[in-house]
């Protein structure tokens, strides 16, 4: 009985540690989730304006695990004008797994921003043909795209 009673208390665990909005296949953006509780509904998106074109995307891939790593993982769209964003953890008001006005970002700008890049050195020297990661101290990462930890307001 007490050997049920901890295997269905580590499925409930297991089952609502992660919020999964369509699994990541590439898992292009990973970071730290601090100061979210779980019963607010998160989700991911990246926005930017870039072009003239305000873009807010949060349509990709993602898990959000609260519980057992504090993390996230999300893909990158390939469809977006090519220019700055960042991620934004905001509150999923109306439960439709897209970023809307009317939903709340819950998450501080920390200021690192990812940068589409159509050719190489295109927006800032170091970047590559593709997703970068870029920081406050002008350091870029071109290849795994980690440490885009985010914080709650």
């Amino acid at each position: 009985m007490k050997t049920q009673l901890i295997a269905a208390a580590l499925g409930t665990l297991t089952l609502s540690a992660c919020t999964l909005a369509g699994n990541p296949v590439r898992k292009d953006v990973t970071g730290q989730l601090r100061g979210f509780t779980a019963e607010q509904n998160l989700r991911l998106a990246i926005v930017g304006y870039n072009g003239g074109q305000y873009t807010a995307d949060g349509t990709q891939g993602q898990i959000l695990d609260r519980f057992l790593t504090g993390g996230y993982a999300l893909d990158l769209p390939s469809n977006v004008p090519y220019g700055y964003y960042r991620v934004i953890v905001f509150r999923d008001a109306n439960n439709n797994s897209r970023y809307d006005a009317s939903d709340t970002v819950l998450s501080r700008d920390n200021g690192k921003r990812l940068v589409l890049a159509q050719r190489d050195n295109q927006f800032l020297a170091g970047t590559k043909t593709g997703w970068n990661l870029t920081d406050a101290q002008g350091g870029v990462q071109t290849t795994l795209l980690n440490n885009y930890d985010l914080d709650a307001q």
